[in-house]
């Protein structure tokens, strides 16, 4: 027996072994970079839950609050023929549709998003809904802290008797354009213009995110604001003193606002990404989020208790009318039109 040639094919055999079954032990290994706009607190012990079970890195990008997924979008935009995400995940839908209907994010039928609700996932599954917030108008003063307000209405915000009082960001930050242009789709283009006019008329107070409004009401430097439910909860923590109440309970509801997870077109680490979006949208997540207080309620309708009446809104037709609603009633709430 020619030793020197066992010894060859020992050698050559190892490093075969080493090629097919070697990546065994990199099994979860990896880098994924995540875009998100849900608030850094919330999204990083999610995400490093995530690296913790699977060893992959996550590269996690944010953005400013009074930008928050409006930046994101443009950065993904800018980069589409150099994608750098490879997976997005919104705190609202509106951007999300919005880039799936450009073509930057691709269909992934997650198994997390199963028994979803059919109303939070994406046409070809472009995207899925986890955690459920609220637009909410919080209220000022210790006496109704922590407990809901009863009976409020979008139309309350343009009583005289509130004139000055009133706070709400700018349409062009966070999901305040969202909400603005819902509006504009559930009352048609006559009724939302002449609701901003009102607004202005009253001397609303334009801020710059939904934290600073609500931090404002917990101020009692405006009576009132219109928010979401999770900066509500983040200004009581703060020491802030205020309430909130669902609007329009007896009437179109209040607009219903799922975190949206998608897989960027492009993406250099595919792999990954599923297992990251698989991840982001289960029912062990959603929970985490509800518990923290940044979600109210689940896109798994049959878990949802006391949740508020639901604005009934295509998001696709938000999406829509968003660009032109957004730019009239900014014009309207600062007096150019």
């Amino acid at each position: 027996m020619d030793v020197g040639r066992v010894l060859i094919a020992v050698a050559f055999l190892g490093v075969m072994l080493t090629a097919w079954g070697g990546s065994s032990g990199e099994e979860g290994k990896g880098r994924v970079v995540l875009y998100t706009s849900v608030d850094e607190p919330y999204a990083r012990p999610i995400v490093r839950e995530f690296e913790k079970r699977t060893g992959i890195e996550v590269v996690l990008k944010t953005d400013t609050e009074a930008s928050k997924s409006v930046g994101l979008a443009e950065r993904v935009r800018a980069e589409k023929d150099n994608p750098q995400a490879d997976v997005w995940w919104s705190n609202e839908p509106f951007h999300t549709v919005a880039l799936g209907r450009e073509g930057l994010l691709v269909g992934y039928k997650s198994p997390s998003a199963g028994d979803v609700d059919a109303a939070y996932v994406g046409a070809g599954d472009l995207w899925a809904g986890v955690g459920l917030r609220a637009r909410v108008i919080a209220v000022s003063g210790a006496a109704k802290e922590g407990g809901y307000v009863q009976g409020l209405s979008l139309a309350d915000l343009t009583e005289p008797l509130l004139r000055g009082k009133v706070a709400m960001a700018r349409p062009t930050a966070g999901t305040t354009g969202g909400h603005v242009a819902a509006l504009f789709v559930v009352w048609g283009d006559e009724k939302a213009t002449e609701y901003f006019k009102k607004l202005h008329e009253n001397e609303v107070k334009l801020l710059g995110g939904n934290g600073p409004v609500a931090e404002a009401v917990g101020r009692g430097t405006v009576q009132f604001g219109l928010t979401d439910n999770d900066d509500v909860e983040s200004a009581r923590r703060e020491g802030g003193k205020l309430a909130a109440g669902w609007p329009d309970q007896d009437g179109i509801g209040t607009l219903m606002i799922p975190t949206t997870v998608g897989l960027v077109k492009g993406s250099q680490n595919e792999a990954a990404a599923k297992k990251l979006i698989d991840y982001l949208l289960s029912s062990e997540v959603e929970t985490k989020l509800i518990e923290v207080k940044f979600a109210g309620w689940s896109v798994r309708g049959a878990k949802n208790k006391d949740a508020p009446k639901a604005m009934k809104v295509d998001y696709q037709k938000v999406v829509e009318v968003m660009p032109r609603a957004v730019r009239k009633a900014t014009g309207i709430l600062e007096g150019r039109e």
